[in-house]
């Protein structure tokens, strides 16, 4: 039988997600079911900056998938 409860407590890079914060160069962090496990995380008030050599790769991922999701909801309607 599959142990449910290690298998969540691996990283895996195909789950970041990221966005740009505000107008500067830092990155948040909204994979946070991983940050325990990430080793490119820096934990900053009550969130976290990503510090990922991909993090803009992250970010333009969440970007596509959000314009995606608009043009299937803009279609069913």
């Amino acid at each position: 039988m599959e142990n449910k409860t290690h298998a969540s407590n691996v990283f895996k890079i195909e789950n970041c997600r990221a966005k740009i914060h505000g107008a500067g160069d830092l990155v948040d962090c909204l994979a946070l079911e991983q940050v325990r496990m990430c080793q490119h995380v820096l934990p900053f008030g009550g969130g976290f900056f990503c510090k990922h050599p991909q993090r803009l790769e992250f970010v333009e991922k969440v970007k596509i998938q959000t314009l995606l999701k608009k043009s299937e909801s803009e279609n069913q309607e």
